[in-house]
């Protein structure tokens, strides 16, 4: 078993007030945006929402991630988060894993070894107590938030 997760509260960045925003998910084929995501801490809770289509004539609204009411995303043990990552598919890139998650989704943010490397981040979805494989997203700045308002033409 390769050996590719650290102990969390010695090395990796934990999931911080400044982490919350907008977050995408690229197309690798077309380069397009394909997912939005938005982590918002409120009431001493973290909440992940995604972007979707109402319904309505086109209009686009924030909607909650959560299964049969779990809604807060709460903090993985550095057990459970060795459980999930500790498998030769993420053996490479080495550093840590923070997570959180509420009973289907989570929000994952990687902290490499390498301190030139930059922090990446995941959406992730569960089955039961099973992790499916992470869903790199990129947080947005301005000039992508703006692109996201534009309309499309």
């Amino acid at each position: 078993m390769p050996n590719n997760v650290y102990n969390l509260p010695v090395y990796g960045k934990p999931i911080e007030l400044d982490d919350q925003g907008v977050y995408y998910a690229v197309n690798r084929k077309t380069g397009a945006i394909n997912n939005v995501f938005h982590l918002v801490y409120e009431e001493d809770e973290w909440y992940l929402y995604q972007l979707k289509n109402t319904g309505k004539a086109g209009e686009m609204g924030w909607v909650i991630l959560a299964d049969n009411g779990d809604y807060p995303l709460k903090s993985l043990s550095t057990e459970e988060i060795r459980h999930h990552f500790d498998k030769p598919e993420y053996a490479e890139p080495k550093g840590a894993w923070q997570l959180m998650r509420n009973s289907r989704y989570g929000f994952g943010k990687f902290t490499p070894a390498h301190a030139a490397d930059d922090i990446k981040y995941a959406m992730i979805l569960f089955s039961g107590t099973e992790m499916l494989v992470p869903l790199l997203i990129l947080k947005a700045d301005n000039n992508s938030l703006q692109s996201l308002t534009e309309p499309l033409q």
